[in-house]
């Protein structure tokens, strides 16, 4: 890619008075629950802690990486059906480093309808702030004079945009399904460095899954599994689906998804189909993990861009009084959990 094009990018993703498709995203976004929908808060017995991280296209970055990271916090009163967390997501976007870093709380509230179906809405508040590196831009001045520094880069040097974010979500669900809604950036942020007001458009995640279950012990605990799942999320024009199916043998889990909207017409510069993702997993003793590989299908190719990497780690903490609820039936969203 050459570095004319980077920065055409970059420009248009910073300067743009209208911003669409910026958000951070995860192939395995059921191991960043918070992400996706905040009404997931919660979906363990007692506490969680989850870490995440995306290294995408690191072929074409040059050392300049499109990076994401997130960790995540949960705690579930099982006792007020009330669960709460608290989530920390970067992301950091090539050349010049566009850096958006989002600090969000959630709550969610657990309501049962009926004895085996529920349904929980959520709201997650939080600081969004955006900044970027001026100095690695080029500008008009240094393309006319050929000066390695630009004086109009002085006059946005430091500057960090902070703006309020404001989610929510709710999800329904019973042993074997679950589907839900959630809308992000409800208050559209203000994330402009350069004082000309670009707001952040609201995205509309739809998310749903089935679990099948293979393999049972005598006492019926499940030991072999297929989740099959998908979320769609649309944000101003720009729409993708992630759709695929985990098979899950206790302790292992290996998974195939597909990105993309093959059966819409797009425009030409925009690809309808995006990755295949192969997931693998691992959970034992409350303790999980996984990595995929985007492998990419569109024009871009994976052997120009190196397609994407990706980690996921949590480990869940329950005491021995709050073990004892899985004897009672207690009832999570059948979602993966690693």
């Amino acid at each position: 890619m050459k570095v004319s094009y980077k920065i055409t990018i970059i420009l248009i993703l910073s300067f743009g008075n209208k911003i669409v498709a910026q958000d951070a995203q995860f192939s395995q976004f059921f191991a960043a629950p918070l992400i996706i929908n905040p009404a997931l808060t919660g979906n363990t017995i007692q506490d969680r802690f989850s870490l995440n991280y995306r290294n995408q296209w690191p072929s074409i970055s040059k050392g300049k990486t499109f990076a994401t990271y997130a960790f995540s916090y949960e705690h579930n009163f099982e006792d007020y059906n009330s669960s709460i967390g608290a989530l920390v997501y970067q992301d950091k976007a090539g050349l010049a480093g566009l850096t958006t870093t989002n600090a969000l709380l959630s709550y969610a509230y657990k309501v049962k309808v009926t004895r085996r179906f529920y349904f929980k809405p959520a709201l997650q508040l939080g600081l969004l702030n955006r900044n970027i590196d001026f100095g690695e831009l080029v500008f008009n001045d240094q393309l006319q004079t050929g000066a390695s520094t630009s004086s109009a880069a002085l006059n946005y040097t430091g500057r960090s945009k902070f703006s309020m974010d404001i989610n929510t979500g709710i999800i329904g669900y019973s042993e074997n399904y679950w589907f839900g809604f959630s809308i992000h950036h409800l208050n559209r942020p203000d994330i402009s460095q350069v004082g000309n007001g670009a707001r952040l458009e609201q995205k509309f995640s739809a998310q749903g899954g089935l679990t099948i279950p293979l393999e049972r012990t005598t006492n019926k605990r499940i030991v072999s599994k297929v989740m099959i799942a998908a979320n769609y999320k649309r944000q101003a024009v720009r729409e993708q689906l992630d759709i695929g199916a985990y098979y899950n043998h206790s302790p292992f889990l290996i998974g195939v998804w597909y990105r993309g909207l093959p059966f819409k017409k797009v425009e030409p510069i925009l690809v309808s189909s995006d990755a295949v993702i192969l997931v693998l997993g691992y959970k034992m003793n409350n303790i999980s993990i996984g990595y995929s590989y985007d492998l990419t299908i569109s024009d871009l190719s994976s052997a120009s861009s190196g397609g994407a990497h990706e980690i996921s780690t949590s480990i869940e903490l329950v005491s021995r009084k709050n073990s004892n609820k899985r004897k009672r039936r207690f009832i999570s969203i059948p979602c993966p959990t690693f």
